[in-house]
């Protein structure tokens, strides 16, 4: 299993030495605009390559020497799908109605094939009532893994975010998997922390592919060790680890809605750009993977208390909003 683990380290490692080769050769390179490409050189979309397909590799393997064959070969069907979704995204940019479409099809598929993977019940850290779905367990699941693959698209705006986020997920579900997604959810860490570097530094970008496919496949195997281990496990938890880039992926479609414009538009309005507005960006960077990472962790620690730790969390967001707020409206007013 170690050797297995160093031929993943070796592939990404390979992927993001050769970033620039393998852009061209694939006709993913992201040139800058001046308005919102703002980085300094052209850059390659290859992070996503580098850092998603040991894991997908990983999955058909051990899905050919497992019990869980369907599980292992939808979770690479689901991630291998997102990350060619993505790649075509990269490269002729589809419209987001098809996207949403296309990325909701992929769950669908994967929901099918191992029903395994649908929420069927909410358990929650402060009740012992679940609540069922019943009829609405599909729909609900898929609204729940193309929403968070919105939402992570939607932080990848600045380097090092989404690869710091995923890292985050995976040592959270790490925490709670059970044994047989060990060694998946150890080749995905150690890929996407040999990538962040070459990520920080300006070499490489994940792409809408690298984020497609992270998102997906990350919630895929959200819902699943959620599924197996509800026990200690609850929903109200697994909904804070995604918290911070859902509510401001939320509030940017809402203000964008209510502004004339389609949800779907790009801005410099999200968290990281504000954050990013007051401070380097790697002061932001952690201050944001820490708003994640400690209610994460505060929750592992002190489960009963997880509904007090995303209220704490909404407030640090919503003020953070409301103070950035109220400086853009005196800046606007001082202007005049």
């Amino acid at each position: 299993m170690s050797f297995f683990y160093l031929i993943a380290a070796a592939f990404t490692l390979a992927v993001c030495l050769a970033a620039r080769r393998m852009g061209l050769l694939l006709g993913v390179v992201d040139s800058p605009d001046g308005i919102r490409k703002t980085h300094e050189v052209d850059t390659p979309l290859v992070g996503g390559i580098a850092s998603i397909l040991p894991f997908v590799g990983s999955s058909i393997f051990y899905g050919s020497h497992s019990g869980y064959a369907p599980l292992y070969f939808t979770l690479a069907a689901v991630a291998g799908g997102s990350l060619v979704l993505g790649y075509v995204d990269d490269r002729v940019h589809v419209k987001p109605l098809w996207r949403l479409i296309l990325s909701a099809a992929i769950c669908v598929g994967a929901l099918y094939a191992v029903p395994a993977l649908r929420v069927e019940a909410f358990t929650f850290s402060f009740s012992s009532l679940p609540v069922f779905l019943y009829g609405w367990a599909t729909l609900f699941t898929v609204i729940c893994l193309v929403g968070l693959q919105n939402a992570v698209n939607m932080a990848d705006g600045r380097n090092g975010l989404v690869l710091g986020l995923s890292l985050i997920w995976v040592i959270c579900l790490l925490a709670y998997a059970p044994s047989h997604l060990t060694p998946l959810l150890v080749v995905l860490g150690i890929s996407i922390s040999i990538a962040m570097p070459f990520n920080l530094r300006g070499r490489l970008f994940l792409g809408d592919s690298g984020a497609y496919a992270l998102s997906t496949g990350i919630g895929i195997l959200a819902v699943y060790v959620y599924g197996v281990k509800f026990s200690v496990l609850s929903a109200d938890i697994v909904a804070l680890w995604f918290l911070v880039p859902i509510l401001d992926c939320l509030r940017l479609m809402v203000t964008r809605v209510f502004a004339g414009r389609s949800p779907f538009n790009s801005d410099r309005n999200h968290l990281h750009h504000i954050l990013n507005g007051v401070m380097p960006w790697n002061r932001a960077l952690a201050f944001y993977l820490l708003l994640v990472a400690v209610p994460a962790g505060l929750a592992y620690i002190f489960p009963d208390k997880a509904l007090l730790w995303a209220f704490l969390t909404t407030t640090i967001y919503g003020v953070l909003i409301f103070v950035a707020a109220r400086g853009l409206t005196h800046h606007r007013l001082s202007a005049l």
